[in-house]
């Protein structure tokens, strides 16, 4: 689950939660823009370098397709589905999975993991 909020100077901040054993845990990626629209950068504070990122299909009101590429050791490349609700309409489903495997992702690497339950936390504190 995750939020993207777009900032007055172009640039993009990404909160996401992830679902641990631990209870739901926060992170927050910066990206920059470039002077590409739709390319951002962020450093990666794991690695300790700069990704990019680019965003590939949107249509600015229910969904985007973010390609992401690295090269650590050796070229690394994700690509993700980000929708403004928990539900994402089975066409924009259908057209991500078409590009993934556009970019040489065996079928059985692409997955659209279920909701994670009260992630973020509720506003209870919980």
């Amino acid at each position: 689950m995750g939020i993207i909020t777009a900032l007055p100077n172009g640039n993009v901040n990404l909160t996401m939660w992830d679902a641990t054993p631990l209870g739901c845990l926060r992170k927050v990626y910066n990206y920059e823009k470039t002077s590409v629209p739709g390319q951002f950068t962020y450093f990666s504070t794991r690695h300790n370098m700069v990704k990019d990122i680019t965003v590939v299909d949107t249509n600015y009101s229910d969904y985007a397709v973010v390609l992401k590429q690295k090269v650590f050791n050796r070229e690394y490349t994700q690509v993700a589905l980000y929708g403004r609700s928990q539900e994402v309409r089975i066409d924009v489903i259908t057209k991500f999975k078409a590009f993934a495997l556009s970019q040489g992702f065996p079928r059985d690497s692409i997955l659209t993991p279920p909701p994670a339950e009260n992630c973020p936390p509720s506003s209870s504190g919980r």
